[in-house]
């Protein structure tokens, strides 16, 4: 008699419609508890369970888990209680009991559908088996553009309808749907808006808000209580995208602006933005923290409006990506004399910088030059990569994650050095000791940071084979060996991260991949090949 090692399935997801009690996960456990218990060929071996994921899609953590396990042999028997607890997807759920699940020799059984490929094959075929998959695909279907309409809904009639409010505003106790200002938070949104309408940068807005020691929005809620979210290490400190997140956000001159993304289908859980002219806008939803008329100021500031052409309503070429040396702030274009001329918006607007400027046709023929001569370079770079490949039997993949490792574990040992270092200084009087502690838990935060890191890269090290070349897919990019003659928007946005031009008028390219550039030299050097120049990025 064969014994089955079986894996129980149990899964609950409001989003489906999941609301009778006979479908909570306690009573699907219950069920299959009882059915197992009357034949003694079945050993439960795990429970599998994905509470709250909706069954129109398997990127859930446990269905994950248990299809890993299957692979590695540790189960070869599925319990569910119906077919619409593995899914609700018609294609994907006929595809796992016909397919996937018999290629690795798996017992299939859903016991109210009375499905059991083992004891009755014909049953996986049966057409009541593909007529009920359709049926909770359609149930899904159903369930979720009634769920849709009931939100757009409320939306247009000016219910807030998301988890939280946003950072400077608490929900109103008396109404639910409207936002009170949190007078804490929204000095320091008002403090950010006028930094920028006084010359400031970003980045001198992050320093001075990160010495401060001013909670970012993620910490200051956890802290306030108003979520209980584990604290990552992103969120400890103010960086240039939680900056921005807010001197975009329309939010703080009183409109309340919904429908930014929706899913793409009932199927589909991924995401996608929605075009501005979609968004659903309600004006004067709440107290503004900050005036429409500077919020517009900061918006032709940060983020260029000045550089949209007037003709067509398009965004100039380097829209978003220049920036100026001396002060950090962005250029915008004006024209002089018949000729359009890149200018630091600091200087435009408040004096502040000094008044240097370049010829925005000269400036794209100088950055077009610098972006062919770049991917010459990343040309040179994958061919030596793939020559060292050709001739030593090594995975560039584990190549580049264990040299990170091997980095991080050199800062241990240079923190933990410097951490000893430093009672040395307090015992010889260099330091008081309120720098001896500050100093100390410094260095003991730095090496827990690359600790944590070996463990992230340990963990990919273990999803890596031999043939993965996740890390080599950034040179398609670079590498196809065509020059460009002409560059367009979508060049600049793909490629580029930041320009950056100082009042000599010298030209440095930020690019966005950079940090696999430099692992790339590393992996070359350390295979003892030539280094490429890189001296045109310095």
């Amino acid at each position: 008699m064969k014994k089955w090692n079986v894996g129980v399935y149990l899964r609950l997801s409001s989003d489906d419609g999941d609301k009778s009690e006979s479908n909570s996960i306690g009573n699907q456990r219950s069920l299959i508890k009882r059915f197992i218990s009357n034949d003694k060929e079945l050993k439960i071996i795990d429970y599998y369970i994905d509470d709250g994921y909706s069954g129109t899609t398997f990127d859930r953590p446990d269905f994950e888990r248990m299809m890993k396990d299957i692979k590695t042999n540790k189960i070869d028997c599925i319990i569910v209680k119906d077919l619409s607890r593995l899914g609700r997807n018609y294609i994907e759920v006929g595809n796992y009991i016909e397919k996937e699940f018999p290629r690795y020799g798996v017992r299939f059984i859903a016991i109210n559908d009375n499905v059991d490929s083992f004891k009755d094959p014909k049953s996986v075929n049966n057409v009541i088996v593909p007529f009920k998959n359709l049926m909770n695909d359609e149930y899904a279907r159903d369930i979720s553009n009634k769920v849709r309409s009931v939100l757009d809904n409320k939306r247009i009639n000016g219910q807030f309808i998301g988890s939280t409010a946003p950072y400077g505003y608490t929900r109103d106790p008396n109404n639910k749907y409207k936002f009170k200002v949190d007078s804490k938070a929204a000095k320091v949104v008002k403090k950010i808006f006028k930094m920028v309408l006084d010359g400031k940068s970003r980045n001198e807005i992050e320093k001075e808000l990160n010495s401060l020691g001013v909670l970012p929005p993620a910490l200051y809620k956890i802290d306030s209580s108003t979520y209980n979210y584990e604290v990552k290490e992103e969120m400890k400190k103010w960086n240039r995208n939680k900056i921005d997140k807010i001197l975009k956000n329309r939010t703080y001159v009183g409109d309340l602006i919904q429908g930014k993304r929706k899913k793409i289908s009932h199927k589909i859980h991924k995401e996608l933005e929605v075009d501005e002219e979609e968004w659903i806008v309600v004006e004067n939803h709440h107290i503004p923290i900050i005036s429409r008329e500077d919020f517009e100021k900061v918006q032709d500031i940060i983020f260029d409006r000045t550089t949209r052409t007037k003709k067509n309503n398009e965004y100039d070429l380097f829209s978003g990506h220049l920036r100026c040396n001396e002060c950090g702030n962005n250029l915008v274009l004006r024209k002089s004399k018949g000729y359009e001329y890149y200018y630091c918006s600091s200087y435009l607007y408040k004096k502040s910088c000094t008044s240097h400027s370049c010829k925005k046709n000269t400036f794209e023929i100088d950055v077009l030059n610098i972006i062919n001569n770049y991917k010459n370079v990343i040309k040179d770079i994958d061919i030596k990569i793939s020559d060292i490949l050709s001739k030593k039997e090594i995975n560039y993949d584990l190549e580049i994650i264990n040299n990170k490792i091997t980095e991080c574990n050199k800062n241990i040992d240079k923190y933990a050095m410097l951490r000893e270092s430093v009672k040395e200084d307090l015992e010889n009087d260099f330091i008081t000791e309120d720098e001896y502690w500050d100093y100390r838990s410094e260095y003991s935060n730095k090496i827990k940071e690359n600790k944590d890191e070996i463990k992230k890269l340990n963990k990919k090290l273990e999803n890596i084979n031999f043939k993965s070349e996740n890390n080599r897919e950034w040179l398609n990019k670079y590498s196809d060996g065509n020059i460009l003659e002409t560059l367009d928007k979508r060049i600049v946005d793909d490629l580029i991260e930041d320009i950056v031009i100082d009042k000599e008028r010298n030209i440095k390219v930020i690019f966005k991949d950079e940090d696999k550039y430099f692992e790339a030299l590393d992996f070359i050097n350390k295979q003892n090949c030539d280094i490429i120049n890189n001296e045109f990025l310095t």
